[in-house]
């Protein structure tokens, strides 16, 4: 290779890492938390419960809202829920809690969620009536917000939540696609 054309590899290397570091440095502050946030999201969920021999999948979905502790975390109230309806019959699985997002970098977009509460299993069967159940809710979770706008993100999520009551008790892995707004 001839002195001109690596000293110009050499230079386009430099310009390359520049421009990276550069734009890294904007992706980075994007993901700094302040003040309010809002999060929806809509997915599939597979229900299982203590005395159940299969799980079952359904419309799953969440919605959270608070505010910022600090740039790691966001506390906030979580609402997950699960619905299925079939010849007439629906069931549906819900919690609310008092989640935190807490994020492992300041600056990045991974976070884990996890929160307590109040959680429901209700049924209904079209001309019998219907029945519920109410007890502790508990939620975990993991996702990941990727910037699409100013304050806008696109959160890829995975939540397990959970009810338990004296006399029945319910658990939902789902998935789903969400946005998130800070």
């Amino acid at each position: 290779m001839n002195a001109k054309l690596s000293s110009t590899v050499l230079s386009l290397a430099v310009m390359t890492l520049c421009l990276a570091g550069t734009a890294m440095g904007q992706y980075q502050q994007a993901h700094r938390q302040s003040g309010f946030w809002f999060s929806a999201g809509l997915g599939w969920g597979s229900l299982g419960c203590q005395d159940c021999t299969s799980r079952t999948g359904g419309l799953s979905g969440n919605l959270a809202l608070g505010g910022t502790l600090s740039q790691k975390v966001l506390l906030g109230v979580s609402g997950n829920g699960w619905t299925k309806s079939e010849n007439g019959s629906t069931l549906n699985v819900n919690a609310i809690t008092a989640a935190a997002r807490f994020y492992p970098s300041a600056r990045g977009g991974f976070f884990l969620i996890g929160g307590l509460g109040i959680g429901t299993v209700s049924a209904a069967v079209s001309g019998f009536g219907s029945g519920s159940e109410t007890g502790v809710g508990a939620l975990v979770g993991l996702g990941y917000d990727m910037k699409i706008g100013p304050k806008v993100y696109l959160t890829p999520y995975w939540n397990g939540f959970a009810m338990n009551s004296s006399s029945t008790n319910a658990n939902v892995g789902q998935i789903g696609l969400g946005v998130t707004v800070r």
